[in-house]
């Protein structure tokens, strides 16, 4: 009975790891409908989780390009239009041509609120169109689907040569109610974080997407939108690659995250996720499980001798 009780153990560790690596990230494509808001459905890629869903609030802010803020006024809601399948972007205030229906920073700042159904730990932001009309543009230096770099000019050879970089702010709400974003000046923020300023995104419509959030923090509600260097940073933003005021264009394609399932630190990092466990650890976990089985054949042949 001993002898099975531990073979019934093994075996247990074997398939509860095996189920805990099928889990899946979350990711949810960005191009549906056009409006203030839009459900945009349940996550993808994650069957463990059909209840998991996220929608979309536009908004934008004024700009003050020639003073020390950077930033004009408080947040107004916005409305997001699809645009065949290359993403969510804007029409505010005068604008009236390509790339200006884009997500941009140009006249005024313009994004997107995510409203996610749990709090969620975001990990990547899928672009579907860039432009700038920086006077140097970067562009991003792509081999084996990651980014190894940006240049000016021609990427190395073996690399892939993307449209342009452009420049993202993403935040995350603090707060334990809804956030009411629209009326909050945008210079203060209010109960939200900048998590971080990206000068290296670019047009990237393949899960993983542009990485964000390497820290591991967690909301409810994230809110992305072009870079402005009038947004209040704190001791753990972010800033990655070089940043520019008013010349950023982008339309969001999707978003990539997961669900937060342990406990949140005073930093709001979360303390667990239910995410997919890497290859070795599931080859490590049946690994045990062998080494017990084999320990139990040594045994019942030692007692038969």
């Amino acid at each position: 009975m001993k002898a099975l009780s531990i073979r019934m153990t093994a075996l247990t560790a074997l398939i509860a790891g095996l189920a805990w690596s099928s889990a899946a990230q979350a990711y949810w494509t960005l191009d549906t409908g056009t409006n203030t808001t839009v459900n945009a459905g349940t996550s993808v890629g994650d069957s463990g989780n059909a209840a998991y869903t996220v929608q979309m609030s536009g908004f934008y802010v004024g700009n003050a390009l020639n003073g020390a803020s950077k930033l004009s006024g408080n947040w107004t809601a916005g409305t997001m239009t699809d645009f065949s399948g290359g993403g969510i972007g804007m029409y505010t205030g005068t604008d009236a041509s390509s790339p200006y229906h884009a997500l941009d920073n140009n006249e005024n700042t313009e994004g997107v609120l995510l409203s996610f159904s749990a709090s969620t730990v975001l990990s990547s932001i899928g672009l579907g169109y860039t432009a700038t009309t920086a006077a140097t543009p970067e562009y991003g230096c792509v081999s084996g689907g990651a980014v190894v770099g940006t240049t000016t000019g021609t990427c190395a050879s073996g690399t892939k040569t993307t449209a342009p970089s452009v420049d993202v702010s993403i935040f995350r709400w603090t707060g334990g109610a809804a956030p009411t974003l629209a009326g909050t000046a945008a210079g203060t923020m209010g109960g939200w974080e900048l998590v971080g300023n990206y000068g290296d995104f670019i047009q990237d419509t393949s899960n993983p997407y542009n990485t964000v959030n390497s820290a591991g923090k967690t909301s409810s509600w994230w809110l992305i939108t072009a870079y402005n260097s009038g947004f209040t940073q704190s001791a753990s933003t972010v800033n990655r690659g070089t940043l520019s005021n008013g010349d950023d264009f982008f339309k969001l394609y999707a978003a990539a995250g997961t669900k937060c399932t342990g406990t949140v630190d005073a930093n709001g990092v979360c303390g667990g996720t239910t995410v997919r466990v890497p290859e070795p650890a599931s080859l490590a976990l049946t690994s045990v499980a062998l080494l017990g089985m084999a320990g139990l054949r040594r045994r019942k042949a030692k007692a038969a001798a």
